[in-house]
């Protein structure tokens, strides 16, 4: 029996759209390419992620790969990226209908310590019952050891948990583990039809 649900963040509590946000602060394409690519597509995001880089010290990565004249868009645009993502409709009511139903709510998230920032303007947060955040615990999704760090912190049975994220090798992690799951694609109706498939009530 399905007790607890566990959430991603980026694209299923919120949209993420970094093309669109540097878009409009980089007119030329070739500019907005070349700043989405070294700003939000770099390697090294990855140990922001992770806890053991700081952003000061991503962003001087960043600058070393990007022309002078666009330095000041660029840090501009990381300095803010925090107010690109916007709460995804209908979320929060599907949230909102799991906790009044009875499920423990909880959060597994790849995630710099910007979360901090602004995760309180996610309106499903405020049902949350714990979360797990890769930069505090310094493990990364799907390495097994960050969904191991969620079911001992929280007591949590893999079986009795159903986690929805937007990245199917997220989801087969937690699978081999025991934990079932969704590949959300953005598709709220798919979601809802998937736990119902598992008998969870919304």
């Amino acid at each position: 029996m399905i007790r607890n649900v566990v959430f991603d963040m980026g694209r299923v509590l919120f949209t993420y759209e970094p093309e669109k946000f540097v878009r409009k602060y980089c007119p030329k394409e070739a500019d907005a390419e070349l700043v989405n690519r070294e700003l939000f597509g770099a390697e090294e995001w990855e140990l922001t992620d992770r806890g053991i880089i700081t952003e000061e010290e991503y962003l001087a990565l960043v600058l070393s790969r990007v022309p002078q004249r666009l330095h000041e868009v660029t840090r501009w645009l990381y300095e803010h990226w925090d107010e690109m993502p916007q709460p995804l409709p209908d979320m929060e009511e599907l949230v909102s209908s799991l906790k009044s139903n009875g499920y423990g709510i909880y959060l597994l998230s790849n995630m710099s310590p910007r979360f901090y920032r602004f995760y309180r303007r996610i309106p499903a947060m405020k049902y949350f019952d714990g979360m797990i955040v890769s930069s505090d615990v310094r493990q990364l999704k799907p390495e097994p050891d960050i969904y191991r760090s969620l079911f001992e912190r929280f007591r949590l049975k893999p079986e009795e948990c159903f986690f929805i994220d937007d990245r199917e090798e997220n989801i087969r992690a937690g699978e081999a583990l025991g934990m079932k799951g969704f590949v959300f694609e953005m598709d709220i109706e798919a979601l809802k039809d998937a736990l119902r498939k598992e008998n969870i009530k919304i």
